[in-house]
């Protein structure tokens, strides 16, 4: 079930992202690109740091099991108690 909420949350913000980028890409397409990273380069880049994310934080979550996935999120918003 936690698997299945981190892939939802990771495909819901990816589609957020595709959706901006290909919306500021349409905008500003116009514009010189000299010396710039060109958008399917930095879409690659983009791609492949997201896989890699989604890939070490379902390793986080198979290896440690003792951690309850609350305790993670809490850590993570900085909710300490």
């Amino acid at each position: 079930m936690i698997y299945l909420i981190v892939i939802v949350a990771f495909i819901l913000t990816w589609i957020f992202i595709e959706i901006t980028l290909f919306l500021s890409n349409k905008n500003y397409s116009e514009l010189d690109n000299e010396g710039k990273i060109s958008y399917k380069r930095f879409i690659l880049y983009l791609r492949a740091i997201a896989i890699a994310l989604i890939i070490s934080t379902f390793i986080y979550m198979h290896y440690s099991e003792e951690l309850s996935f609350k305790k993670a999120i809490q850590y993570c918003l900085g909710i300490i108690k």
